[in-house]
């Protein structure tokens, strides 16, 4: 049987939802699509008549064929994202708008070429893996301590946070001075103390500077 478009989009967001959370549930998938859990539940079964998930009481995982399927799509999504922001100048934003529906089209010789032409990048704009070459490593920005750090990624590419981010000059590799009071993060930028809304903090991924390597 062939996957419709939902039904990749589902594979993708439980490769994600292992990738960050280290396994999918149900409701992830729900909140994630915004969608009904009888309308998840159907889909659900139908990707795993096909051999795509196993499902179980902590949640569901992906199979070999899931798993190949998923790298594939997130791998085109990433790529597009890379070529619509560094090569046409498309902001973060509307790049990852667009890559939900490029990467559905690309054939992999196309892929491949793309890769090529790219230098072969190591992640997205946003800091997320092109095919194993980088891992999402660090600590959130919310439960930083004073210091230096350089970000490392946007762990949710929702428009708000993309652009919140982008604001606060919080892009991937950018270094920055924080402080923190209590439970609240401040970014010293030019001499002043910038706040980072909480929910915000909770989406970015640090690394303390002085844990780099030369």
């Amino acid at each position: 049987m062939k996957l419709s478009e939902p039904l990749e989009n589902y594979l993708k967001e439980i490769y994600e939802l292992e990738e960050s959370k280290g396994r999918a549930k149900v409701v992830d998938l729900i909140s994630s699509f915004n969608i009904s859990p009888g309308t998840i539940s159907k889909a659900l079964f139908r990707l795993e008549q096909m051999g795509m998930i196993d499902r179980g009481e902590g949640g569901m995982r992906l199979t070999e064929d899931g798993r190949r399927v998923a790298e594939r799509l997130v791998r085109a999504h990433r790529l597009s994202e890379r070529l619509l922001t560094d090569v046409l100048g498309v902001d973060w934003v509307r790049s990852h708008e667009l890559a939900h529906r490029l990467e559905h089209i690309w054939p992999e010789d196309v892929l491949d070429r793309i890769d090529e032409v790219l230098g072969r990048p190591r992640t997205c704009p946003h800091g997320h893996p092109i095919s194993g070459r980088a891992k999402m490593n660090g600590e959130l920005l919310a439960n930083a301590v004073t210091g230096p750090y350089r970000v490392s990624a946007i762990l949710k590419e929702e428009e708000w946070i993309l652009r919140g981010a982008d604001k606060l000059g919080l892009r991937p590799e950018s270094a920055i001075s924080v402080k923190r009071e209590g439970d609240l993060i401040y970014l010293m930028q030019e001499g002043r103390d910038i706040l980072v809304p909480t929910e915000l903090a909770k989406q970015i991924l640090v690394r303390a500077e002085r844990d780099e390597r030369a």
